[in-house]
C-alpha cells in the first residue's frame, strides 16, 4: 500500500494531469520538453521529503510546475535557433515568416516573465498563460481580486519596460553598427 503523500500525489496527477501538461507546454513552446518536465515534475514530488506535510498538493504542483518551466528557459541556450523549434503554420493564412515573428515575441515575453519571482509570477501565468478570473485567481492565492489585479498589472508594466528596454538597447547597438 502506497504512503499518505504518494497516494494523494497519484490522486493530483489523476484530476490535473491535462492542466499540468497543458500549462508546461504554453509555457516552454515545446511538447516534447513539456512531456519531459511532466515526468519530471512527478518525480520531484515523490521524492519530496515533506510531501505528507503540504495542505494543498494541487497548488504546489502547479507552482512547482511553472518554476520547473522557467527554470527550464533559464537554463536552455537561446543563442540557436533551429528549424526544428518553429512550428509548422496551422494554416495557409498565416506566413511562415510572421509566425516566426510572433514565436520569437512569446519568447520574449516568456523571457521577461522568468525573471518574476514568487506572486507576480504565478498572477501573471494564470491570468495571461492559463486565461483564469481574477475571482479564480484570488481565491487559488488567498487573496481579493482587486490584490490580483495590480499584482498583473505591475507584471505587465515591468514586461512592457523590460521589452521596451530591449527594444530601446537594440536600436542604440544597430545605430552604432551602422555608424561604424
Amino acid at each position: 500500500m502506497l504512503q499518505g503523500g504518494l497516494q494523494r500525489l497519484l490522486e493530483v496527477f489523476e484530476r490535473s494531469e491535462t492542466e499540468l501538461h497543458t500549462l508546461l507546454a504554453r509555457l516552454v513552446l515545446r511538447e516534447d520538453i513539456a512531456e519531459e518536465l511532466m515526468q519530471e515534475l512527478f518525480v520531484k514530488l515523490a521524492n519530496f521529503k515533506g510531501l505528507d506535510k503540504v495542505k494543498d498538493l494541487a497548488a504546489y504542483a502547479h507552482r512547482t510546475a511553472v518554476n520547473m518551466a522557467f527554470d527550464w528557459r533559464k537554463a536552455r541556450d537561446k543563442s540557436a535557433c533551429r528549424l526544428d523549434d518553429v512550428p509548422e503554420p496551422v494554416s495557409d493564412l498565416i506566413s511562415p515568416s510572421s509566425k516566426f515573428a510572433q514565436n520569437e515575441e512569446i519568447e520574449e515575453v516568456l523571457g521577461a516573465i522568468a525573471q518574476f519571482r514568487g506572486a507576480s509570477r504565478e498572477a501573471f501565468v494564470m491570468r495571461y498563460i492559463q486565461q483564469q478570473s481574477y475571482e479564480y485567481i484570488a481565491g487559488e492565492m488567498g487573496k481579493t481580486p482587486n490584490q490580483v489585479c495590480a499584482l498583473c498589472f505591475k507584471a505587465l508594466m515591468h514586461i512592457r519596460y523590460l521589452l521596451s528596454d530591449k527594444e530601446l538597447r537594440y536600436s542604440k547597438k544597430g545605430g552604432r553598427d551602422a555608424e561604424d
